[in-house]
């Protein structure tokens, strides 16, 4: 069940304006993830010099510098969606990486933009990113980097219609489009000239922030209950809680549940590691009946959205604790799966800023990063 939560004092009319277009907390309730404030968003980070030290940038097991590129366009002229991926990989050791910072609110990851694909494997184990509810692919660098340091292709995609500056209440209510993106994307990426031939193919997982987290989930087999989130945001008593505020005025007749609650499970995807899981609350044991796959919840204790027990721990209890593994984080809130942030954050965008206990992002995404790595390592395979 959702539960009334009065908006945070840090977020403000004021706040309000200067975090993107609608990036709210009411979205990030059932679905969770933002964006940097557009302010911020239009300063460049200051200039300096590309850095090599691996060891202190991705941890002294890091094997690989980090490339990244953005260079792929794929169309998709049946739901008429372009999806421009954004993708980190492993490159050669020694290759200088330069500060990413998208902005001066989040601290900064570092890679080499288009450089060479590593040679030291003939094909390398994939795994598909999704951002939460109006965030963006970027804003999950400090994971999806992480992973390319030891040994992965990592892509994400800007979901359209639930993405920075392109979000609606449709959009969001439509969150099955999500894992479609990703079939399509593995589709044209398997067959492009140059990636195809460098991506194993039996060796695809598939992970997410929040709405990404049901994004990932879905690949594996998780059905999306629509129904429950229509029934609870538009029913007096419930409509007004604040996890209703982009949902409750959807136009629910132009929606058809059977095709909200199929099933989008993509065969290929072997496994799925979700954080912090969107709209986890509403699932029931029909939704969660088709995954066979290796699943991770990583769960923030301190999650002030989307408090763990009613939702992480009941998503949880209906997957199979053979194939299951839920770690919670008890320093964490919901915000600790974006960046860590730069003081200009604290001033801006506060509540995206805050953990569970202050001053535990970095511990808390350091151990999230060790898992992602552990876990798809096992259930891929991967050695």
């Amino acid at each position: 069940m959702l539960r009334l939560l009065r908006r945070p004092s840090q977020v403000g009319p004021a706040s309000l304006r200067r975090l993107t277009g609608v990036c709210l907390v009411s979205a990030s309730l059932l679905a969770g993830g933002c964006a940097s404030s557009k302010k911020a968003a239009e300063t460049a980070p200051p200039a300096e010099a590309p850095r090599t030290d691996l060891a202190s940038l991705y941890g002294r097991d890091a094997a690989y510098a980090v490339g990244i590129t953005q260079s792929l366009t794929f169309e998709d002229p049946v739901r008429h969606r372009t999806l421009k991926p954004l993708v980190w990989y492993p490159v050669a050791p020694g290759t200088p990486m330069d500060n990413r910072a998208p902005s001066e609110v989040f601290k900064p990851f570092f890679g080499a933009k288009d450089a060479p694909l590593s040679d030291a494997r003939a094909r390398w184990p994939l795994v598909l990113l999704s951002h939460g509810s109006g965030g963006s692919g970027i804003d999950l660098s400090w994971f999806g980097a992480h992973l390319a340091a030891h040994g992965f292709i990592v892509v994400s995609v800007n979901h359209p219609g639930n993405t920075y500056q392109d979000t609606s209440p449709m959009g969001f209510a439509r969150a099955w489009e999500r894992p479609k993106d990703f079939t399509v994307i593995l589709d044209h990426l398997l067959k492009d000239p140059t990636w195809g031939p460098r991506v194993d193919p039996e060796r695809v997982g598939a992970s997410g922030y929040s709405m990404g987290g049901y994004t990932a989930l879905a690949l594996v087999g998780l059905r999306l209950n629509l129904e429950w989130i229509e029934k609870r945001c538009t029913t007096p008593g419930t409509r007004e809680e604040i996890g209703c505020e982009s949902l409750r005025d959807v136009d629910y007749r132009r929606i058809d549940f059977k095709e909200s609650r199929a099933s989008y499970r993509d065969p290929r995807v072997r496994s799925a590691l979700a954080m912090a899981p969107g709209m986890a609350a509403s699932f029931e044991a029909q939704d969660t009946a088709d995954i066979h796959q290796e699943v991770g919840l990583i769960l923030a204790k301190g999650d002030e959205l989307m408090p763990h027990e009613q939702h992480g721990l009941h998503l949880s209890g209906l997957l199979p604790p053979a194939t299951t593994r839920t770690v919670v984080l008890d320093d964490a809130g919901h915000f600790t799966f974006l960046p860590e942030c730069q003081p200009k954050g604290f001033e801006v965008i506060a509540m995206l800023c805050q953990d569970g206990v202050p001053g535990t992002r970095a511990a808390s995404q350091a151990r999230t990063k060790m898992e992602g790595v552990e876990f798809f390592r096992r259930t891929l395979d991967v050695r």
